[in-house]
């Protein structure tokens, strides 16, 4: 029987439903019998026009050839490069031998996104950033029985200013050391606030990805390429100039307006305390009573040696494995927070400045070691240092044979709080509130999505997160080619980590703009921003 050969497109409105988030039942879920709801924030700006965005989404990887894509993606404006534009293309590890910048796919996607001129002047190059991500958010109703939504293999596209992307070159490999950087692809969406004209700095919502392992792939610890291409007018098409591997890229789109979503499928093991030690990144000592007044002390770890395998144990939790994460609070934080439940809590903490920090290890020992706790004291993939190296793309490539232009001003980390500052060196100190959570495993269903909003017409959906499930179940093979095509849709999941900086806004900081920032690493969560 021939292999059935067709592609789905369809508006992105009528998925709107089901997208973009794995649904985990919770044992907050179940004692409540409410569904886990998305604390969102509203922001807004002004810029005319908002980034293309289009994503292919497949179970069927082996099933899918280039002319399945190429045929699928709408034919783009003529302006596309003369405006300056850079296709920024994610592909998944199955797909990653396709955007290699020698092969033929690359090629004929260049010259189909970019229309070719037809004036007899020589256009400028055009760039492209490629990726190799581990998974896309799946978008899609649920195909299997138990309606469980997974994470999907594809290609997934957005376009940038290319003044707008700034990037780093990776360290030949001969010189590179053990302590060499992790590559990191970042996007700064930027807004304005309203009421407040010729802001100089605007509220930014970032998110910072942790890219696949590639080594089995294409030899490489990861993929991060930056590509230019040039026109050659005598076979009438775009061809590949220059390829670089980067370190780092952030990637910068203006919105006139933004609204984010936030889910964290994570369950209290614990009751919030007040830090009486610590020192850099160990817990030392936490308060014995919650009621925020006494400071009798007790080790860090003891309420978590004695809730943990109570927690095991009501939930059947077979390798007797789980892992725990501490939300750190400034003190105060409690009074700002509107939210009831504790899923709305958990996000609009993170928004008020909480941190998250996953606990490595600790626990046991005795002395002067008794009860310690280390937690990880990431927070950001890029610091102040490493913005200062950034350079514009175009940049980046030597002899590029065209007019000298006007060094650009330095690229610049969005301006954090005090006291994010205060915890790249000090996780928690004393007098803040630490909470710990556990993960919560993927349940069989997905209900609760319709508390996502419809997305407006004219808008484009971003979303980042982590993959559900680092060991993602093999699919049923089947005889029917699986492959859909979502427009204003761009998306990427990391089994490592990813970042997410948000405004922070205080009434002292007389129109400027802080933001807030923490590391988010818990399998299944999703930062989502709509783009208006």
């Amino acid at each position: 029987m021939s292999t059935q050969r067709a592609v789905e497109s369809i508006p992105l409105q009528q998925v709107r439903r089901c997208c973009g988030v794995q649904r985990r039942e919770s044992p907050y879920r179940l004692q409540n019998g409410t569904a886990r709801r998305w604390f969102q924030t509203t922001s807004t700006a002004a810029h005319d026009h908002l980034p293309f965005a289009y994503t292919w989404l497949t179970k069927t990887p082996e099933q899918i050839t280039p002319d399945d894509v190429l045929s699928s993606l709408p034919p783009s404006s003529s302006s596309l490069a003369e405006t300056g534009n850079v296709s920024v293309l994610l592909a998944t590890p199955s797909f990653a031998q396709w955007i290699n910048p020698d092969g033929q796919f690359l090629e004929r996607w260049m010259n189909r996104l970019y229309q070719i001129p037809t004036t007899s002047a020589s256009p400028s190059p055009i760039h492209a950033i490629l990726a190799v991500v581990d998974r896309i958010p799946d978008a899609r109703l649920p195909t299997t029985s138990d309606g469980v939504i997974s994470d999907s293999e594809g290609l997934t596209v957005t376009t940038a200013q290319a003044k707008d992307i700034n990037a780093k070159a990776a360290a030949p490999r001969r010189a590179r050391t053990m302590g060499t950087e992790e590559a990191a692809l970042v996007f700064s969406i930027e807004t304005s606030i309203p009421g407040i004209p010729d802001q100089t700095r605007r509220p930014v919502h970032e998110v910072g990805l942790r890219l696949a392992n590639t080594i089995f792939v294409n030899g490489n610890d990861n993929t991060l390429l930056g590509t230019r291409w040039v026109y050659d007018s005598s076979a009438r098409k775009y061809v590949l100039d220059q390829s670089l591997s980067l370190s780092s890229c952030a990637i910068t789109i203006l919105a006139r307006s933004l609204q984010s979503s936030c889910g964290l499928p994570l369950y209290p093991v614990g009751q919030r305390r007040k830090v009486i030690s610590s020192m850099g990144n160990i817990l030392r000592q936490v308060a014995k009573h919650v009621d925020g007044k006494s400071n009798e002390p007790m080790p860090a770890s003891s309420e978590l040696e004695k809730e943990l395998p109570r927690y095991i144990a009501e939930h059947n939790i077979a390798d007797q494995r789980v892992s725990v994460w501490a939300l750190v609070e400034k003190p105060g934080t409690d009074v700002v927070l509107s939210a009831t439940s504790t899923q709305d809590r958990l996000v609009q903490s993170i928004q008020a400045g909480g941190k998250l920090h996953r606990v490595m290890s600790g626990g046991g020992g005795w002395g002067k070691k008794q009860g310690l706790l280390s937690l990880d004291p990431e927070i950001s993939f890029l610091q102040g240092r490493e913005y200062g190296e950034l350079s514009v793309l175009d940049h980046l490539f030597p002899g590029n044979g065209r007019a000298p232009v006007q060094e650009p001003p330095p690229f610049e980390q969005p301006t954090m709080a005090m006291d994010d500052l205060s915890s790249l060196s000090q996780v928690a100190s004393p007098g803040d509130y630490v909470q710990f959570f556990v993960s919560v495993e993927p349940g069989q269903t997905h209900s609760g999505l319709q508390t996502l909003s419809e997305l407006p017409q004219g808008s484009v959906s971003y979303q980042f997160g982590m993959v559900s499930d680092a060991d993602m179940p093999a699919t049923e093979a089947t005889e029917h080619m699986d492959l859909i095509a979502l427009p204003r849709y761009f998306g990427a999941l990391s089994e490592k980590a990813i970042t997410y900086f948000q405004p922070k806004i205080e009434a002292s900081s007389k129109g400027g703009v802080l933001g807030t920032s923490t590391k988010c690493d818990i399998p299944g969560s999703r930062i989502e921003m709509t783009l208006a």
